[in-house]
């Protein structure tokens, strides 16, 4: 079909779009296409930034309290080996009887060198002080009617182990016993007494940490 415009010339040029709206609906679109891209790869960066962060949030939640855990179970670990250290202390503190008492027969033995010594003990008794510490007195005798043979048993209980802790010990001295049952009839009798030193450690009572009483509730 054919048309005719009889319109003028200067009419028709009108209906014509120009270079200039077509520059300016190019610019238009051209920033709407930006914006429009740049609002979704923001947005989608946006998103996976969030949730990324509440990833990090929660895992860092999760580390608190790992943290918070592991300086209670410190803190319990501590408490604990401070009161090991006091049960070690206390019994390396304590005598142990026993062993002066093997200690102090091997004394009398003396290799069973009687020549230098034969003695005995009618009866032992320790009394204990925590504070003045223990003293032990040892009533006996040696064999034979010479003073040298008291000294000699006072100088070997000198040299027995347990003088390291011997505060103080009673001199040499006694007095002659006769008993015509026994061969020498003679002996001379003495008192022994010995001190020693406080070994008991007293327990201090350890502080009890509040915050360090168990794991923290999930």
């Amino acid at each position: 079909m054919i048309r005719i415009n009889l319109l003028p010339v200067e009419l028709r040029r009108g209906t014509a779009m120009s270079a200039r709206v077509l520059i300016a609906w190019w610019h238009r679109a051209s920033c709407s296409a930006a914006i429009g891209w740049f609002g979704i790869v923001y947005f989608g960066d946006l998103g996976a930034a969030e949730q990324a962060r509440a990833g990090w949030r929660g895992q860092a939640r999760r580390e608190g309290r790992k943290g918070a855990y592991y300086d209670k179970l410190e803190a319990n670990l501590k408490d604990y080996t401070n009161r090991v250290q006091t049960i070690t202390d206390i019994g390396k503190s304590r005598r142990l009887w026993s062993k002066f008492c093997d200690e102090l027969i091997d004394v009398v033995n003396n290799n069973n060198d009687i020549e230098r010594h034969l003695g005995w003990f009618d009866s032992l008794t320790i009394k204990t002080d925590p504070k003045k510490g223990a003293t032990v007195k040892l009533p006996g005798a040696v064999q034979g009617g010479e003073m040298f043979r008291v000294a000699n048993l006072h100088e070997d209980l000198e040299a027995a182990p347990f003088v390291k802790d011997l505060i103080a010990k009673s001199q040499p001295g006694g007095k002659i016993d006769l008993d015509k049952t026994r061969t020498p009839a003679e002996s001379f009798r003495f008192d022994l007494s010995m001190q020693f030193a406080p070994t008991v450690i007293e327990a201090k009572p350890v502080k009890k940490d509040k915050k360090a009483r168990g794991a923290p509730k999930k």
